[in-house]
């Protein structure tokens, strides 16, 4: 059932609003939905008869008319209509007014009219050099409403319009666009020892003046441009020798004045002022001729270099000339790597340098045009190059000495090494000038990799260093141990014990087992052993003849070193027993002794012997060893007693000294 209400005052803003009627409704807003605002009609000084079209035209006063359609859970408390100028134009904002709403103002609904002055204008730039500059530009803009509940909630609703109150506008052709503060692109109006200014102003009641004004009260002072004979471009040239170098920007602004002296919206006239800037190039006073680059740093007044993003890079060196004695020698252009956005320095074309004492001169130009200039004395030179002698053909031992030797020459014919340092990881050992040829000896320490540094100083104080790796090996100690006596045919066993540079255990040597035959003079490798965690090695051979072992031990690349045991002398005694020899016997009668011995060696004679009273030996009788490997000797026993005796092979080559077991035989 629809509800009628008689229509109510509003308490309104200070803009004065007023509420035209209340309206009724048949149903009530459905819960939660908020309010529903409905244009009703715009018109404005540039007539109409109030229909509401999106993009109309309106001048000067404009009237708005609107209905709230209230939500009865969460009825509205304010109402704001609102234009607002553009931010691309300076001094704007916004013309608006503003409705207090009650409990019960706009239930069911209510419509509400204001009045909006698109003409408004306020000061723009201070009292002194400023204008009074229109709050809403001409041009596309929209009616806002803005209906707030204390929910909170704010409903919008816009509508567009076209603002023509006909106010002159103004354009700078010389100034570049907003990319250029994040594109590396200058920045601003440029200015030198003077500023040449340009602006192009229309408008449709004409152009009286444009004035180039500053919001602050330093530099510049406001001056009009002048008008152009035909044409829409204003003009004037401003001296600008005097004023410090800097960007002045976000103070400097151009605005045009029609014929009634309206004033458009200025628009910003950042200005550079750049009177050019220092280069330091990075080079020392000598030089090499494959130095084909320079880096040059530059540094513009305190007032320009600023960092990022107060004036970002508006001003950047693009050319760099070196020349040569007076002679252009490179042009290095502007590339991304070298000038443009790398404030820091950039890089410079030296081109080819001869041998001898040269003036170079740099000369930079940046964007703007200004030049920055200095001149450099610097001496070409070849580096002084070394070729090592000695000290690489192999790699030293820890523990020896290893003596390095180079000599030097010069590509430039007059460069020598005035002083020369060799060092070892860091460490020389050696130093030395001219006439003095490069040379040490070091004293080897610890093993592995080790960096062998020659390093040079000629008369011009130009450095050449040359680094050499070299290793050092682990020395290896050989000991080899044995039975100096064996039995022929039995078992031998030598054991060889590698340590290594530290005391420690070479384990995984290879060992070879040398033997030398007496007599022979070529040692032969019997086998060859790999040692064991302990750095032991053992071989086990038969027992044949006398001879020398010896222990090899094999270089392990990259590691360590080989090295060779003392000789060991090893011999060999025959197997010699005598079988079941007699005990008793009568002097004066013959008594038969049967020896065993091996090997047999034709020739060989068994001697058996007594022993005398002072322990001496003496031979009673010798016999000659059969193939079957027994000598049988008869012995009569001169006188009664005991006797001890025993049988003896003399030595050869091949064998020691053997004897038998001593046993007695009782005469009777």
């Amino acid at each position: 059932m629809g509800i009628s209400r008689s229509v109510r005052s509003l308490a309104v803003a200070a803009s004065a609003a007023v509420l035209c009627s209340v309206a009724s409704a048949t149903a009530a807003v459905a819960d939660d939905t908020g309010a529903v605002i409905t244009f009703d009609g715009i018109s404005s000084d540039a007539g109409g008869d109030g229909t509401v079209s999106a993009g109309q035209t309106v001048t000067g006063t404009t009237d708005v008319t609107f209905t709230v359609q209230a939500d009865p859970d969460d009825e509205p408390t304010e109402a704001v209509v609102s234009i607002t100028g553009s931010g691309a134009y300076q001094g704007t904002g916004t013309v608006k007014q503003t409705f207090a709403l009650n409990p019960g103002d706009c239930l069911p609904s209510c419509t509400l009219h204001a009045t909006l002055d698109t003409a408004a204008t306020r000061q723009f730039a201070g009292a002194t050099n400023g204008v009074a500059a229109p709050l809403v530009n001409d041009g596309a803009n929209t009616v806002h409403v803005e209906v707030d509940s204390p929910r909170p909630r704010t409903v919008t609703a816009n509508t567009a319009v076209t603002v023509d109150n006909g106010r002159p506008t103004v354009t700078l052709p010389d100034l570049p666009g907003d990319a250029a503060w994040t594109s590396y692109q200058p920045v601003g109006l440029s200015a030198d020892d003077e500023l040449s200014l340009r602006a192009t102003a229309t408008g449709a009641d004409g152009v009286s003046r444009v004035r180039y004004f500053s919001s602050g009260t330093a530099w510049p002072a406001p001056v009009d441009l002048t008008a152009p004979k035909s044409g829409t471009t204003w003009t004037t040239t401003l001296d600008t020798s005097a004023v410090p170098a800097g960007l002045y920007a976000g103070g400097v602004y151009v605005v045009a004045y029609d014929k009634d002296g309206r004033a458009g919206s200025p628009v910003r006239a950042d200005t550079l002022v750049d009177h050019g800037f220092t280069i330091t190039p990075k080079l020392d006073s000598v030089i090499r001729p494959d130095e084909t680059t320079a880096s040059v740093t530059y540094a513009y007044p305190s007032a320009l270099d600023k960092k990022f993003p107060a004036n970002l890079n508006y001003a950047y060196p693009v050319s760099t000339t070196v020349s040569l004695d007076g002679t252009a020698q490179a042009t290095t252009p502007v590339t991304d790597s070298t000038y443009e956005g790398n404030t820091a320095g950039f890089l410079a074309d030296l081109g080819e340098l001869p041998y001898g004492a040269h003036t170079l001169t740099f000369d930079t130009v940046d964007n703007r045009g200004a030049h920055g200039r200095t001149d450099l004395p610097v001496r070409v030179v070849s580096e002084v190059t070394p070729t090592w002698t000695d000290g690489f053909q192999d790699f030293p031992v820890a523990g020896s000495s290893r003596k390095f030797a180079a000599t030097t020459s010069a590509a430039d014919g007059v460069s020598r090494a005035e002083h020369w340092t060799l060092d070892v990881d860091g460490t020389a050992f050696a130093t030395g000038s001219y006439p003095a040829q490069p040379a040490g000896t070091w004293k080897t320490t610890t093993t592995g990799v080790h960096d062998v540094t020659l390093t040079i100083v000629s008369q011009y104080g130009d450095t050449t260093v040359r680094s050499v790796s070299t290793r050092v090996l682990a020395a290896t100690t050989t000991q080899l141990t044995g039975p100096a006596t064996s039995t022929y045919g039995g078992k031998a066993t030598f054991t060889a014990t590698v340590t290594r540079t530290g005391a420690e255990a070479a384990a995984g040597a290879k060992v070879s087992f040398q033997y030398k035959r007496a007599g022979t003079t070529t040692w032969k490798t019997q086998g060859t052993v790999t040692a064991d965690s302990a750095g032991k090695a053992s071989y086990a051979t038969t027992a044949k003849y006398n001879g020398v072992w010896r222990a090899v031990t094999a270089a392990k690349n990259l590691t360590w070193a080989s090295s060779t045991s003392k000789t060991l002398t090893a011999h060999v005694k025959a197997v010699l027993t005598v079988g079941k020899p007699a005990t008793k016997a009568v002097h004066g009668k013959p008594v038969s002794f049967t020896a065993h011995s091996s090997p047999y060696v034709k020739g060989t004679a068994l001697r058996f012997q007594a022993r005398q009273k002072n322990g001496t030996w003496v031979t009673l009788t010798s016999a000659t060893l059969t193939t079957g490997g027994t000598a049988t000797a008869k012995i009569t026993f001169p006188r009664r007693g005991t006797w001890t005796l025993r049988v003896y092979r003399p030595a050869t080559t091949d064998l020691t000294d053997t004897y038998s077991s001593t046993w007695t035989v009782k005469v009777s």
